[in-house]
């Protein structure tokens, strides 16, 4: 056979095997290559989404719509409470109002029977007070005086300008104290009055302690000071010379300067610490020179002894030193010696001679 026509046998195969074995989308799978639908497909699935879409978009509507709703209703509910209670309020304010109205009037009329009552009182109070200061019931008809020693109930009873048939309430406590205390001895007073018709005074009086030279007499003084009287008695009390006070000072009522009260309150610890180490010591002091503080003089008058003391360091040892002389130096007339260094030097008698 000729090479052409082989040649053509052979083309004609070959398509016709190509005719036989041609390619289908529908019936193959290739990897890597998407199925195209046919156009009638296609066209379903978009129906189908437009569809979809459409219910979405009615069940958006439909959302919206309740939601909508709901809004517009809460809205009504909300102003409809709002308004509700805004009526509350309203009434609550009117009530209130009303309620502290009356709580005012209530307040009124209790604070005005509070004073219609303190006023019956007081009306009261003071018509009794009236009564009392008027009626002759409560006259005075006894005056008793107590605590008092060395001046007489009459003389209380002439200070104090009480009078018998005086009524009770017609003087003041403060005056008739401030009288009584015009006496010197007179330190404390108390009033008292005992209805209807007794008044009470009771007194506490300064007693004398010391005496001091004044002229041809002797001033009297207690333990404060205090000038109790002048007299010429000479009462067996020692006798306080080398004092400061100015004689044109030296009165009943009176107290001594500064200066002495010191030295007077310095004697007192003498006397103290005498009488605690032996008493007898103490009662035959007849003197005591207060003119220098650093030596203080006492006078024994019947033991025919002077001591000088010298000031207050090592007073209980001094004390018992007297004592020791006195007893050993017994009869005889001298100085005893105290005023020297104790720790240094020992206390000596020296004899008259």
């Amino acid at each position: 056979m000729p090479k052409n026509n082989r040649k053509n046998n052979r083309k004609k195969e070959n398509n016709e095997n190509v005719k036989d074995n041609k390619f289908s989308f529908d019936e193959e799978i290739v990897i890597g290559l998407k199925r195209i639908d046919a156009p009638a497909e296609i066209n379903k699935k978009l129906q189908k989404k437009k569809t979809r879409k459409k219910i979405e978009q009615n069940k958006r509507k439909r959302i919206n719509k309740r939601t909508k709703e709901k809004k517009d209703n809460f809205k009504i509910k909300y102003k409809q409470v709002n308004q509700d209670y805004q009526n509350i309020n309203e009434n609550k304010i009117v009530k209130d109002r009303k309620t502290n109205k009356k709580s005012k009037i209530n307040k009124r009329r209790k604070l005005i029977l509070k004073v219609i009552k303190y006023l019956t009182l007081v009306s009261i109070i003071i018509g009794g007070i009236i009564y009392a200061m008027l009626s002759p019931i409560f006259n005075i008809k006894n005056i008793s005086v107590e605590g008092n020693l060395k001046v007489s109930s009459e003389t209380i009873i002439s200070l104090s300008g009480l009078m018998i048939d005086q009524h009770i309430f017609n003087f003041r406590t403060s005056d008739i104290i401030n009288s009584i205390k015009e006496n010197a001895y007179i330190d404390e007073v108390e009033i008292s009055r005992k209805l209807p018709e007794q008044v009470n005074i009771k007194v506490t009086e300064r007693e004398n302690t010391f005496l001091l030279a004044f002229g041809n007499a002797y001033a009297y003084i207690n333990n404060q000071g205090y000038i109790l009287e002048i007299n010429r008695e000479k009462k067996d009390l020692p006798i306080l010379s080398g004092y400061k006070t100015a004689k044109e000072e030296i009165k009943a009522g009176n107290r001594l300067c500064i200066e002495d009260l010191e030295r007077l309150e310095e004697i007192l610890k003498i006397i103290e610490v005498t009488e605690n180490i032996n008493t007898s010591i103490s009662k035959m002091i007849t003197n005591i020179d207060i003119t220098d503080k650093t030596n203080y003089i006492l006078t024994l008058e019947k033991e025919k002894k002077k001591v000088y003391l010298g000031d207050l360091t090592s007073l209980s040892t001094k004390i018992l030193w007297i004592d020791e002389f006195l007893k050993s130096e017994k009869g005889k007339e001298g100085i005893i010696c105290l005023n020297v260094n104790l720790n240094n030097e020992e206390p000596y008698f020296r004899e008259k001679v």
